[in-house]
């Protein structure tokens, strides 16, 4: 019976980053499927809310560390704007299990990982912004990196956290916790003992002429095929969103163009009140103009930040597969990564077009009129959330290449 590897993680967190916390848990899935299946591992996600039960202990904290009893390879460190509530010992609940993560890692580094995250969206009601608590978790930050050591990342929205976690844990399988890397660290008795070299080949055919009578990798390759299939799909849509939002780039580029020539001709009237008049009837309409812009921008979003989420997520999991596959020689895993690149070069230039595009945002006049300066506001913002979709896709794109770089 094939033995399977237990990976358990152990994640933690303060309260504001539940979508971060569901979505990790939702991740189990996907982790089995593309990363531990081809190593015998299964994924196991345990935090306080769903692994502990009610208890006595110092406090609360106390309850939960003897619980989880340090039982874990990975630990998962993710804050937002909250540092979290103090226990008897320290600031926070979530600052004591990274502690306690640390004092774990420096007696075991061989068999535990730490991984922290942090959350750089701003929130959208600074009501419930507590600066003091903010205070904590920026001090923390600069802490951990300067005086413990850790390569923290930082996220923007909880989707890029996912497409983080899948790379960042696929790359910690691969170099500290797949078979391979345990088999490398066989003893030299093993490795000069030639009968056990002799049944290591004996069982290599074996498991080959076994492999053969299934056909599991016609099976594999087939699925691989299908993958291909539906990452080309995705690009696709990628590419005919990306086409109706260069239209409407081209829509407001033709209004501007009618609309400067309209105001240069107004400005050529010598009655003040004349020329005032002619120059606010045509901002206005010009207000309208970009209304419009702005509208089919604001429609469109969605549609852009699926498709482009689909993309990377498809093209991710193909790498993933042939990665950690053994059915996948070495040229078809160098032919997928150096499509990356390409991908990322297509990426740049329609960030440098939407960076030329926002200044000329920046050199239009504000003041012509009220309603003129709140459709440009609005055509500004429509237009940068694209441009910072763009420059996530282009930070996802670099961290999977340069992770999976030899």
């Amino acid at each position: 019976m094939k033995k399977v590897n237990v990976l358990r993680i152990f994640l933690a967190s303060p309260g504001d980053v539940k979508a971060e916390r569901e979505m990790i848990f939702a991740l189990k899935e996907d982790l089995d499927l593309l990363i531990g299946k081809d190593k015998n591992i299964k994924f196991e996600i345990v935090n306080w809310e769903r692994n502990t039960y009610p208890g006595k202990g110092i406090d609360a904290q106390d309850v939960i560390n003897e619980q989880i009893n340090g039982e874990y390879d990975v630990f998962i460190g993710i804050f937002w704007q909250r540092f979290g509530t103090p226990t008897n010992r320290y600031e926070s609940g979530t600052l004591e299990e990274y502690e306690n993560a640390k004092k774990k890692y420096e007696s075991d580094k061989e068999n535990t990982h730490i991984m922290m995250y942090f959350k750089t969206e701003g929130n959208p009601n600074i009501y419930d912004i507590d600066i003091e608590q903010l205070k904590k978790v920026k001090s923390f930050k600069d802490r951990i990196s300067k005086e413990d050591g850790v390569l923290y990342f930082e996220f923007e929205k909880t989707e890029d956290l996912k497409n983080l976690a899948q790379i960042n844990l696929a790359n910690l399988v691969r170099d500290k916790f797949s078979k391979k890397k345990r088999n490398v660290r066989k003893s030299p008795q093993q490795k000069n003992d030639s009968l056990s070299t002799k049944m290591t080949d004996v069982d290599k055919y074996e498991l080959l002429a076994m492999r053969i009578d299934k056909g599991d990798y016609n099976i594999e390759f087939e699925s691989f095929l299908e993958d291909i299939e539906k990452t080309n799909s995705f690009l696709s849509d990628l590419s005919s969103s990306t086409n109706k939002l260069i239209l409407v780039m081209n829509f407001f580029t033709t209004k501007t163009s009618e609309k400067t020539k309209q105001l240069n001709r107004v400005n050529n009237i010598k009655d003040e009140r004349l020329r005032l008049t002619k120059a606010k009837k045509v901002s206005n309409d010009y207000a309208d103009d970009l209304d419009k812009y702005s509208e089919d921008f604001e429609t469109l979003l969605p549609e852009f930040k699926e498709s482009i989420s689909n993309s990377i997520q498809s093209y991710s999991e193909i790498i993933y597969k042939t990665i950690n596959s053994n059915s996948f020689d070495q040229n078809n895993k160098n032919e997928l990564l150096e499509n990356l690149p390409n991908f990322i070069s297509s990426v740049e230039t329609a960030i440098e077009g939407t960076a030329d595009f926002l200044e000329t945002f920046t050199k239009m006049n504000t003041h012509l009129t009220s309603k003129y300066s709140t459709a440009k506001r609005r055509a500004e913002l429509a237009t940068n959330n694209v441009f910072k979709e763009l420059i996530r896709t282009k930070k996802l794109l670099k961290q999977l290449l340069d992770d999976n770089k030899d």
